[in-house]
């Protein structure tokens, strides 16, 4: 299979707010207005939260449809815990960022909870986001002055 190639332009309009486009869409990240945000859109690491609903849904479908299972209805409620250390500065040998992802899958299926549970941990080993959060993608950076 060939790899598949993404491209986001995220241009910048303040400390905290972002605007990006990708295919055409048009998102803006922001931070809450408690910590000097305008509130406008997710967080960067609410939209890793909405990223990995997405992954997990894709291929929770996926794996079911090639067992046979039916899935009527299908919700991801994510929840995490920060830590923000490293980004504040503070030093630490503590992973930056979530230090705790919980997700809930709600579904209703006939299938037995055993079989979903299965679905489910394979559909985790699948997802390229799950395996991103785990194990970080290298980033190759550059700075190119206007």
């Amino acid at each position: 299979m060939k790899d598949l190639s993404f491209v986001v332009i995220g241009k910048s309009f303040s400390d905290t707010k972002l605007l990006a486009k990708v295919r055409g869409f048009t998102v803006i990240v922001d931070e809450p207005s408690e910590i000097g945000g305008s509130d406008k859109g997710p967080t960067p690491l609410e939209y890793l939260l909405i990223a990995l609903a997405g992954c997990l849904n894709i291929t929770f479908r996926k794996i079911a449809a090639e067992r046979g299972v039916n899935i009527s209805s299908l919700e991801f409620v994510m929840k995490g815990t920060l830590n923000p250390s490293k980004f504040q500065g503070i030093p630490t040998k503590e992973r930056a960022g979530y230090k705790e992802i919980t997700v809930l899958v709600k579904l209703n299926s006939d299938a037995p909870k055993e079989t979903l549970m299965e679905i489910l941990k394979e559909a985790e080993k699948r997802c390229p986001v799950s395996d991103n959060l785990i194990m970080p993608t290298p980033l190759k950076i550059e700075v190119k002055k206007l």
